[in-house]
């Protein structure tokens, strides 16, 4: 799996874990929500920053979402 599909699939868990639509992610990330769906579909590479918002949002860290899933990650 390559970086960018890992973090997608762990987005998408997170949020849907959270019970958040991808609208209202978005909204409260400050991002479209086509820009929003492409990175959950692996379709966009999300920025530094883009990941900051969103691990704020789903109340956890980048780390966590960047960690290979081999590293012990609980998504």
């Amino acid at each position: 799996m390559s970086e960018a599909e890992n973090i997608a699939r762990k987005v998408l868990n997170k949020r849907a874990k959270e019970g958040w639509s991808q609208a209202k992610i978005a909204e409260a990330c400050d991002l479209s929500e086509r820009y929003y769906g492409e990175i959950e579909r692996c379709h966009a590479n999300p920025t530094l920053n883009t990941l900051k918002k969103i691990s704020t949002v789903l109340e956890t860290t980048v780390s966590e979402l960047v960690a290979d899933p081999e590293e012990g990650s609980t998504c």
